[in-house]
């Protein structure tokens, strides 16, 4: 073999070197895209889930505050109701 020969076959394992290593770059690029969007999505499904949890809460606070109100209200009647009771009953 002569020397433009050896140039010529290095230079072409050189380019297919190139070509290789290009390659698994743009695949291991792709495969951690991949692996992100899917870590993101998985993220985004737990704190849409929190945001739901959350929203319940509040509305579970709501719900026990009116409740309270309620038993505040029913406790007036029935303290009036008993007093009317022992009126009554006074008056027999």
């Amino acid at each position: 073999m002569d020397g433009s020969t050896t140039i010529a076959i290095s230079l072409m394992v050189s380019l297919i070197g190139c070509f290789v290593g290009l390659a698994g770059w743009l695949s291991g690029r792709e495969k951690k895209i991949s692996g992100d969007a899917e870590w993101r999505g998985e993220i985004n499904a737990k704190l849409d889930i929190i945001t739901g949890v959350k929203t319940d809460v509040s509305e579970l606070q709501d719900e026990v505050n009116d409740l309270g109100k309620k038993v505040v209200i029913i406790e007036q009647s029935t303290k009036s109701a008993h007093h009317r009771l022992d009126e009554h009953l006074q008056q027999k």
